[in-house]
């Protein structure tokens, strides 16, 4: 299992996490704040088996928009090992 934390634009929170949801992902929507150029940004973090973890990242390619500025991503992605996972 994977953990993958994205950091992307407040812009795109919504289109990004509809598509992952409707592909049946669960997501945790958090608010943060960008240290560079201090934007607005939210972070998702969806947990999923290993050999979904390219759709994942796919489905976030697919759906944030072209950065305004050419120095700007359009997301930042981390990927996890999750040693255990639990629902209580």
């Amino acid at each position: 299992m994977k953990l993958i934390i994205c950091i992307l634009q407040d812009s795109d929170k919504d289109s990004v996490a509809d598509a992952l949801i409707g592909q049946d992902f669960r997501v945790t929507v958090l608010p943060s704040t960008g240290a560079y150029f201090r934007r607005g940004n939210t972070t998702l973090m969806v947990g999923t088996e290993d050999e979904r973890v390219d759709l994942v990242i796919d489905t976030i390619r697919e759906n944030c928009a072209e950065p305004a500025e050419p120095s700007m991503k359009r997301a930042t992605l981390f990927v996890l090992n999750v040693d255990r996972f639990e629902q209580v």
